[in-house]
Order: structure tokens, then C-alpha cells, then sequence
């Protein structure tokens, strides 16, 4: 791919798009007005659970609606000025750079599709191994057949962000870079990078991820990341709130060292950014693809990936809030509640899915609906700027995969939650490792089968015997969505 093509315009926003971004604040007031009206309520209990989903989603659209808008009004300034005399200077003294590959289980064709791109990377660097699974092939493969670096440290503890640190403790270099093992990065990556930290006070240069493999999985979620990518991403270097992901990023070693090494966490990439912004080190989001890798292609390996990212996002918000921090400016705590708040959607997911069903089975529901027409007049306008202002972001293409396997994050998400709440630990496991632990697929979808057999029965309730026709009707059409959408992720999505 040429560099022109595969920069990312976060900034071409369609009239039409931006119409919707305008109406939004009115919808989301008009929807609340009717929701938070007291005199509404019908079950109390359902309406308590009610009133949270929908204030989650409310906070998550605004979320949304604002870093957008950040992004349209401001298109000009997140992009990063570099000083060119500073920037020539800093390029050609050619600092040290090691470009680490972090690997634990993975086939070795895939390590090795990444190594030969590494060390094809046009600027002078050293590419090193960082081989956590312990493999006698990737020894090999390292040091007899590509002749590059190889690191294995004696105990996996603390997951990727501890295998990274052990291999600081081997290096000297002024910088290095982190790629997954399945991340291949093209020539020009350090010449797109590197330049921003021209700024010594810039610690880390990320790239955006983006992936190869075309499965129902992997499209979906390919998909899904876009709209954080293309518009949410560049925004945040406005704020200087630009995070890390884990892969295709370019670290400063001082800075690193300033915050006492990768943070010591599953989600080693935001922590490590939340503590670097609290130093007052600057980051980056670079607006280029610069490597290209594979996504999640099975249920197992995409609900542990977002379990993982769940998790991490709920650490921070829960146990150590950036609303409360004293060390980040004002748009620095917003741009981190927001970012880390969005986990929350999972307990949104799971009620709009369950609320439905309950009124079929039990004809009990959270508002009182005097009128069909009353509850269609503030409910369609919600959902319908919901999705469609989705659907146009995402440049009018959205993929039935996208919008079943975000369905079906609900239960990821909750696992993510529950696992900070109770402090529980969790496996970590690289998006394509070949680890051969057996981890039953019940284990992962027995909520998505549960909740399909429990709609099918309340649709029959439901219609068994009909009291109020148009809340039966409203309610059989959300229900049947769901079906659809939960049945398609679990018939199409591969299992393991």
C-alpha cells in the first residue's frame, strides 16, 4: 500500500454526518426528558436498571458526539508540528533504536513474516525477539536463521508488560519500539514515527492497528475500531491524551524509565500512558498505518482480547480515577473517563437485550406507556441517532459483523468488570498464540445461548395471550433483532 492511501482522514465528515453530530444534544435531551420524568415510572426495580443502561449510553454518546466534534472544529491543530532544523538534527546523529517483538505462543510463520519486515525497516535499528513461550524453534529461528536479537527471561511474570521490562534491563538504546508478533511492519515505520520525537519531551509516537484478515470475526472488529482510529484517536493529540494500544508504537527509553518501567498490568499500554501523561511526557497519535496485522479471528480469542481491554479500562476508572487526579489537566481526565467509561456499554448491551424479553414473560416493564405513540415519539429518535450516526460515520458501510459481535461484547465487558471489582486474575494471551490449554467454548457463549433460548420462549409467552397489542408488537421486534443478530455472531463467528 502507498503512504497516500493509507493515511486516515479522520477529518471528511458529510454534511449529512455532521447534521446528525448537531442533533444529537437535542435527541439525547428530548429522550431524557421522558426517561427521568418520575411520573413515568412503571416497575420500579426494572426502572432503576433501566435509568442506569440508558445514562450510560446517554454519557457514551456524549462522549462520542464531543471528541468528534473536537475533531471537526479543530481538524487543523492535532496535527503535530515538527521542527524541521530540530527534526534533521535529531535524524541524522541516528540514535539507537531496538525494535522489540513480543511473542508467546504464536505459529512461527507468523513470528516470522514480522521479523524479515523488522529488519527490512528502512532506519538503522537493532530487531531483538522477545520470546515468552519459551520455544526452541524461535531460538532458532532467531539467532541461525534471521540473525537478529534474542531474548528469553527465566519467569513470565506479569505478562507481555514483564517481558518487556526484562528486555529494558538487557538493552541500552535511546528508544524502542513494540510490535505483536502478528503486527508486520512496512519500511517507512521509523521514517513516519521517529520524527515527533525530535521533541525530547514527546515520549511515545502510535500508530493506528489495522488488520489483513477477512473472517466474520475479524471484519467485524476490524470494522469496529474505525470509528476510534479515524476520529477519536486524532483528536485526542489536541488534549495531549493520545494512548497507547500495545502494538505499532514508538517508546522513549528516559521516559519510559521515568515512570519505573511498562506499567505492571494485562493492559500494560494504557497504564503505562496514564502514568507518562501524570510526568507531564507528551504522546503522540500518528495518523498513518504503518503496519498491518491480524485481528482476532475466533469468539475465544476476541472476548479474551476484550475482556482484557475491559479490564484495564475499569482499573483505571474504578481504582484510580483520572477524574481525581491532580497531575492531569482538565481534558486529560475528560479524554481518560471517557475512553475508559465506554466498557461500561456492556451492562447497557446485556439490559436493552433483557428488558424486552421481561415484559414478554411478565408483561412488567420499567415505564408506564400510555400510548405507542408516546413511547415511539422518544424512543425511535434515540436509537435511530445511534445507529445511523454510526453507519455514517463508518462512510455508510456498516458490516452485519460489526454490529453482531458488538452484541455480543456484553459479556466481555461484564467479566472485565467483575474481575477489578472482586480482583481476580486473568490469562494473558496474545491475539493469535497457538497455546494448546484446552478452554471450553461453553465458557465463552454460554450467555449468548441462554439468552437465544430465553427469547424464543418469551416470544411465545408473549403472543400466547395478547394484553396490550402494541407493546407486544414493539417488543417481539426488538426481541427478534436480538435473535438474529446473537444467532448470526454464534452460527458464523469461527468458535476456537
Amino acid at each position: 500500500m502507498q503512504i497516500n492511501k493509507d493515511r486516515i482522514n479522520a477529518s471528511k465528515i458529510s454534511a449529512t454526518t455532521f447534521i446528525f453530530l448537531a442533533m444529537a444534544p437535542i435527541i439525547l435531551i428530548w429522550y431524557a426528558l421522558y426517561i427521568y420524568n418520575f411520573k413515568n415510572i412503571d416497575n420500579i426495580f426494572l426502572y432503576i436498571i433501566q435509568i442506569i443502561a440508558d445514562s450510560i449510553s446517554i454519557i457514551i454518546l456524549l462522549g462520542l458526539w464531543v471528541t468528534i466534534l473536537i475533531d471537526v472544529v479543530m481538524e487543523k491543530h492535532h496535527r503535530i508540528d515538527i521542527d524541521k532544523k530540530k527534526q534533521k538534527e535529531f535524524l541524522e546523529r541516528v540514535p539507537s533504536i531496538d525494535v522489540f517483538i513480543t511473542t508467546y505462543k504464536e505459529p512461527i510463520d507468523i513470528v516470522r513474516k514480522t521479523v524479515l519486515a523488522a529488519k527490512n525497516i528502512r532506519y538503522p535499528h537493532r530487531t531483538i525477539i522477545l520470546d515468552d513461550g519459551k520455544s526452541e524453534e524461535i531460538r532458532e529461528l532467531a539467532l541461525s536463521e534471521l540473525k537478529v536479537g534474542y531474548i528469553r527471561r527465566p519467569k513470565n511474570e506479569n505478562a507481555k508488560a514483564g517481558n518487556v521490562n526484562y528486555a529494558l534491563g538487557h538493552v541500552e538504546s535511546e528508544f524502542f519500539v513494540i510490535l505483536d508478533a502478528d503486527h508486520i511492519p512496512k519500511e517507512n515505520f521509523l521514517d513516519v514515527l521517529l520524527p515527533y520525537l525530535a521533541d525530547e519531551k514527546v515520549a511515545m509516537a502510535q500508530s493506528p492497528q489495522a488488520f489483513s484478515n477477512k473472517n466474520f470475526i475479524a471484519e467485524g472488529t476490524g470494522q469496529a475500531q474505525a470509528v476510534f482510529y479515524e476520529y477519536i484517536c486524532p483528536s485526542k493529540n489536541i488534549t495531549n491524551s493520545a494512548f497507547s494500544v500495545g502494538t505499532n508504537v514508538l517508546y522513549r527509553r528516559k521516559a519510559i524509565d521515568d515512570v519505573g518501567g511498562i506499567a505492571l498490568s494485562n493492559s500494560e499500554d494504557i497504564w503505562t500512558t496514564f502514568l507518562l501523561h501524570q510526568k507531564q511526557w507528551k504522546t503522540v497519535f500518528v495518523n498513518e498505518i504503518v503496519a498491518v496485522g491480524l485481528a482476532p479471528d475466533s469468539i475465544i480469542s476476541f472476548f479474551k482480547q476484550q475482556r482484557r481491554w475491559a479490564k484495564g479500562g475499569f482499573e483505571i476508572l474504578l481504582e484510580n480515577n483520572p477524574l481525581y487526579s491532580e497531575k492531569l489537566d482538565l481534558d486529560q481526565k475528560i479524554q481518560y473517563f471517557i475512553s475508559n467509561s465506554f466498557f461500561l456499554v456492556g451492562i447497557t448491551i446485556l439490559v436493552y437485550i433483557l428488558m424486552p424479553i421481561i415484559f414478554l414473560l411478565t408483561g412488567e416493564k420499567p415505564l408506564l406507556i400510555v400510548s405507542g405513540a408516546e413511547w415511539l415519539l422518544h424512543y425511535l429518535p434515540y436509537f435511530f441517532l445511534y445507529f445511523t450516526l454510526t453507519w455514517l460515520l463508518l462512510g455508510q458501510k456498516i458490516k452485519l459483523a460489526t454490529i453482531s459481535t458488538a452484541l455480543a461484547t456484553f459479556y466481555p465487558y461484564i467479566l472485565g468488570l467483575l474481575a477489578v471489582i472482586f480482583h481476580t486474575e486473568q490469562e494473558w494471551v496474545a491475539t493469535s498464540s497457538s497455546n494448546s490449554k484446552i478452554d471450553p467454548i461453553m465458557k465463552w457463549i454460554w450467555p449468548h445461548v441462554f439468552l437465544l433460548i430465553l427469547s424464543i420462549f418469551s416470544l411465545i409467552i408473549g403472543w400466547y395471550k395478547v394484553v396490550e397489542f402494541w407493546p407486544i408488537f414493539f417488543n417481539t421486534i426488538w426481541v427478534s433483532l436480538n435473535v438474529f443478530l446473537l444467532g448470526t455472531f454464534l452460527s458464523k463467528a469461527k468458535l476456537k
